[in-house]
């Protein structure tokens, strides 16, 4: 005999369905996005400064975002790091700092705690629309692809590096070793389960394609300048004097010094260049990991009263600091082409500064090629570096012509708006799926 249900249990069953269709229509109209990234407001580091552009952008957009991060920056500063994302009501959780001092000591450690912090928050809290990750530390990204399996939700990677490629390229992963082997697996099922990949250009998204990422799956935007775009020159600018550099021609390098980076190449051009150029000085504002083998070098080369060391400015100055240049410099190791993008060449592109490339051909290299907005030199090419300084420095219609150039350039590909639109357009259609 069948029983029919009683009016209050029919009510109670409509009032449930009710409860949860509107629940996913709220999801549907207000979709929630986990953004995971060790480093984040306030850091001064544009690699914590991008995610914080993108977040801020989604939220403004109409997304919830909620950002899990570590509470040591990578990069910290005096003064203003710029618009609050929390203004514009991007939920900041940061995770609980284990040790206190600089972030490259107990770097394993702080690591390791990141990890186990992190996933709680993954896998218990309500499930998002979409999970998105950057790549630091490097086991977030297999760590997101398995709770986002998990929960039966999509994710993206944005690619800022590509390992365990980038340990292998250093030396600290012995390419056919065990541990390499390990990696190599645990990084390919990450990727290949992620629903796109955002990679920053064709090098990226070659190496992407031989880590087994399906083509398709990829999507290549590029990294953008961070901060404010204006830059100050000659003797309003704040720096000059303070620093001590009127009447120098400035070769500066603005960021992060890490691993990808060669320090050997411009500290031993800059030796070579200053033999007919006395006038020339090498301004590092900047930090990372290889920021004391720099000091070293300029130390064991009698460079001291042609080096100037700064650490990074607050935002407010960034005006400044970039105005100083005459010239500004990118550097990245062989080996690390499409694996590391340095965004520092946009930020001197957006701002009109002619820009010396030193590397193996890359992703930066075609664009400033295609810009006209520099010259480029083979890492290692201490004589044609060192040649090029001399050339710039004689010819003030070329910086003029290439810093133009440059800027151009930056505006009708890469700007903040253009990459902003392209992360709300795939964000938006991987939600909508």
């Amino acid at each position: 005999m069948t029983q029919t249900p009683s009016k209050g249990a029919q009510k109670g069953l409509d009032s449930m369905g009710r409860q949860v269709s509107a629940s996913k229509e709220h999801e549907r109209r207000n979709p929630r996005i986990v953004f995971t990234e060790q480093f984040y407001f306030p850091d001064g580091w544009a690699g914590a400064q991008l995610p914080r552009d993108v977040t801020t952008h989604l939220a403004r957009s109409g997304f919830r975002v909620e950002v899990i991060c570590g509470s040591d920056p990578y990069a910290p500063i005096e003064g203003s790091s710029g618009d609050d994302p929390r203004v514009h009501g991007v939920e900041i959780i940061r995770l609980p700092r284990i040790v206190r001092g600089e972030i490259h000591s107990f770097k394993l450690l702080r690591q390791i705690w990141f990890y186990l912090c992190v996933v709680p928050l993954l896998v218990f809290r309500r499930r998002p629309s979409l999970y998105i990750t950057q790549t630091n530390p490097p086991l977030l990204v297999p760590i997101v692809a398995l709770c986002a399996w998990l929960r039966r939700r999509p994710f993206l990677i944005v690619a800022q590096d590509i390992y365990p490629e980038v340990l292998v390229a250093h030396g600290m992963v012995k390419g056919q070793g065990v541990p390499a082997r390990i990696l190599g697996a645990v990084f390919r099922w990450a990727y290949r389960r992620a629903r796109r990949v955002i990679s920053l250009g064709p090098s990226m998204t070659r190496r992407l394609v031989e880590k087994g990422v399906p083509k398709h799956r990829v999507a290549e935007i590029s990294n953008w300048a961070t901060g404010d775009e204006s830059i100050v020159r000659g003797n309003a600018n704040a720096l000059m004097s303070e620093w001590n550099l009127t009447g120098k021609f400035v070769v500066l390098y603005s960021g992060n010094i890490g691993i990808a980076h060669d320090v050997l190449t411009p500290i031993l051009g800059l030796k070579v260049a200053l033999r007919r150029m006395p006038g020339l000085q090498l301004v590092i504002v900047g930090k990372g990991t290889r920021l004391d083998e720099a000091k070293a070098l300029v130390e064991e080369h009698g460079l001291g009263a042609h080096v100037t060391f700064r650490t990074l400015v607050p935002t407010e100055l960034l005006p400044h600091s970039l105005g100083l240049a005459d010239v500004a410099l990118v550097t990245l190791r062989s080996g690390f082409e499409g694996l590391v993008v340095p965004s520092k060449a946009l930020g001197y592109m957006a701002r009109g500064v002619p820009t010396v490339y030193v590397g193996p051909p890359s992703d930066i290299q075609s664009i400033i090629d295609t810009a006209h907005g520099g010259v480029c030199v083979s890492g290692g090419d201490v004589d044609r570096l060192a040649a090029a300084l001399i050339s710039l420095a004689s010819d003030p219609q070329s910086l003029g012509r290439m810093g133009a150039a440059g800027r151009r350039y930056y505006r009708t590909h890469l700007s903040r708006e253009i990459g902003l639109a392209k992360y709300l357009e795939l964000i938006r259609s991987e939600v909508a799926r």
